[in-house]
């Protein structure tokens, strides 16, 4: 998905462990999200990685363009014991409109 975007918010840098899957090692995952709006709708993305790492501090005064990627994510709720899904919107990139 690509987007011309107002930034409305911008978090600080967090980190949250999680267990690869595959290796069953633990992992931190370093990310910064964004609320984002293109003057109808309002969403939230995530830059993750080194790129959250290295993540500047955008100006909300200006328009820019983003790509995006979603990925459907799946889990258990440790309340109800349920199978939750939600989309996750990953900022691939940010370039000044």
């Amino acid at each position: 998905m690509e987007k011309t975007v107002r930034i409305l918010e911008q978090s600080a840098l967090s980190t949250r462990k999680y267990t690869d899957k595959k290796t069953g090692q633990e992992k931190v995952m370093n990310a910064i999200t964004f609320k984002l709006t293109d003057g109808i709708d309002t969403f939230l993305g995530e830059v993750t990685g080194e790129r959250a790492v290295n993540c500047p501090i955008y100006d909300k005064n200006y328009f820019y363009r983003v790509q995006c990627s979603m990925v459907v994510r799946d889990w258990m709720s440790q309340q109800t014991g349920e199978q939750i899904q939600a989309t996750t919107i990953y900022i691939d990139k940010i370039n000044m409109k």
